[in-house]
């Protein structure tokens, strides 16, 4: 049933689609190995990888066997990329080309090993072997290239397919939700549902704690509130002096209960008149002074 469930349910087109995405640039760095890269390129590879790696490191080397181009009676001489091609020349995958064969070279062979300084070898294969590129570009490349091609390709079989891909993702959504308890079910079936259960009980657990918690601190908060109101305000209070006790009831009681008095002035100031014997109305009751003519003022 697993294997009915699988063949009705799983996103084949998606795979299809994963697959173009990430097999495409993969595809693409083989075809550059086998057809694009130069014979010679190919042959240093490794080395030039090597003393790459290396070439930071003081006093490091790299193991080295130089491709030599061969001829009866000529010193042999390292082969630069113009006189080899792709072939077979015993267990070597590349041969002379014809402009070497025309200049009187007739075989390849390998050298005995060497040991040369990883920087200097480096300064050696880069300009001469492969134009200046650096080795971590040289991969890149290929690489890149491969990635916008799957991109553009994967991009277009969505367009193009979108109305199935929708459906067969809603398909597969309706048989991972499907709730038949048949024994057909292969959701049934699996373990998936009962860890979704196990979820949900602990979901619940958790939060019937963060209820707990949070009428424990509530309730804590309400007796520490209570604790603070039943505390007894002190009836006496102690004056500046320390010496004499007041209740504030009966402090504020006989503070109330105390008559105002007003301020009477002993001496009120007199008014002045230029008329002898006259006096303001505080003085009416007193008896007037006697005067003569000799009071008048010239």
């Amino acid at each position: 049933m697993r294997l009915q469930w699988i063949r009705s349910a799983f996103p084949w087109r998606t795979a299809a689609l994963l697959a173009v995405l990430f097999g495409v640039p993969v595809l693409a760095f083989a075809a550059w190995f086998v057809w694009e890269i130069e014979p010679l390129q190919s042959y240093y590879l490794p080395a030039y990888r090597q003393c790459s790696k290396t070439a930071e490191q003081t006093g490091s080397t790299t193991e080295i066997r130089w491709l030599m181009k061969t001829a009866p009676g000529r010193a042999s001489q390292p082969a630069i990329p113009s006189d080899v091609t792709t072939g077979w020349t015993g267990n070597l995958s590349i041969r002379l080309s014809l402009a070497a064969l025309h200049s009187g070279w007739i075989g390849l062979q390998k050298s005995a090993p060497e040991q040369a300084h990883s920087t200097e070898l480096k300064d050696t294969l880069c300009p001469y072997i492969y134009g200046g590129l650096p080795y971590s570009n040289l991969l890149a490349l290929p690489l890149l290239d491969g990635c916008i091609m799957a991109l553009l390709i994967t991009a277009f079989i969505v367009f193009a397919t979108r109305v199935e891909l929708w459906q067969e993702w809603q398909h597969l959504w309706r048989q991972l939700t499907a709730t038949d308890s048949g024994t057909d079910n292969w959701w049934d079936s699996q373990p998936i549902r009962s860890g979704i259960s196990q979820r949900i009980v602990l979901g619940k657990w958790l939060g019937k704690v963060r209820s707990e918690l949070v009428d424990w601190v509530a309730r804590s908060r309400r007796k520490l509130t209570a604790d603070k109101a039943a505390i007894p305000v002190p009836s006496q209070c102690e004056s500046p002096q320390g010496s004499v006790s007041v209740h504030p009831t009966e402090s504020s009681t006989r503070l109330s209960s105390k008559p105002r008095t007003h301020t009477v002035q002993e001496n009120p100031a007199q008014s002045q008149s230029i008329f002898p014997g006259a006096r303001n109305g505080n003085a009416a009751r007193q008896r007037p002074v006697d005067w003569d003519e000799s009071q008048w003022i010239d």
